[in-house]
C-alpha cells in the first residue's frame, strides 16, 4: 500500500513538473529574449509612458524600445516628476506586459503637448535621443517611469513602434532541469 501511495505521489509530481516546464517554455520560448508585439503610437499621443513596476517579473532585465522616423527623447525619472510633467497632456500609457503577446496600453486624453520640451527638465535620471531609443532596466531595482516624447518642438510620435522585451536566458535551463526531474519522478 505504501509503494502504491509513493508511486502515485511521484507520478503526480512528475506530471506537474513536466506541465510547469512546458508552460514556461510556451510562454517565453527557447531564446534568451522574449518581446511583445510592437504597437503603433496613435496620432493624438504626445508621449509614451511606462512605469517599470507594471512589468510582472523579477530577477531579470527588461527593455523599452521605440522606433520612429523622427528624433525622439527618452528619459527616466521618478513617478512624481513624470506625472507632474504629463498631467493634462495626451499620452499612451503602458499598463501591463503580457509576454510574449502584447504590451497592454491605453490612451490618456489631454492637451497636444506640455509647456516645455522634455529635455529642458533637470530631474531626469537617464536621457537619450535618436530615431530609435531604448532603456534597459533591472526589475529588482526601485521602479522608475520611462517617458518617450518627440525631441523637437514640432515633432510627433504618431506611428512610432513600441516594443517591450525581457531577458529570459535562465528559463530554458530551469525548464530542462524541470523535465529531467519529471523523468526521474516518472521513471
Amino acid at each position: 500500500m505504501i509503494r502504491v501511495a509513493i508511486g502515485l505521489i511521484c507520478a503526480v509530481g512528475g506530471l506537474v513538473l513536466a506541465a510547469l516546464s512546458a508552460s514556461a517554455l510556451s510562454v517565453v520560448g527557447t531564446g534568451e529574449v522574449t518581446e511583445t508585439e510592437p504597437f503603433a503610437v496613435g496620432d493624438e499621443a504626445y508621449a509614451v509612458v511606462l512605469d517599470q513596476a507594471v512589468v510582472p517579473f523579477e530577477k531579470t532585465d527588461a527593455t523599452l524600445t521605440v522606433e520612429s522616423d523622427e528624433e525622439l527623447f527618452i528619459g527616466t525619472a521618478n513617478g512624481v516628476d513624470a506625472d507632474d510633467y504629463l498631467t493634462g497632456v495626451a499620452h499612451e500609457e503602458i499598463t501591463d506586459a503580457d509576454f510574449p503577446d502584447t504590451a497592454v496600453h491605453r490612451t490618456v486624453a489631454g492637451d497636444p503637448a506640455p509647456a516645455s520640451l522634455p529635455g529642458t527638465r533637470d530631474w531626469w535620471t537617464h536621457t537619450d535621443t535618436g530615431t530609435t531609443v531604448s532603456h534597459t532596466f533591472d526589475l529588482e531595482a526601485d521602479p522608475q517611469v520611462i517617458v518617450v516624447a518627440p525631441a523637437a518642438e514640432d515633432g510627433t510620435l504618431a506611428g512610432a513602434q513600441v516594443t517591450l522585451s525581457m531577458d529570459v536566458h535562465e528559463v530554458l535551463g530551469v525548464a530542462v532541469a524541470g523535465f529531467a526531474g519529471a523523468v526521474a519522478l516518472l521513471g
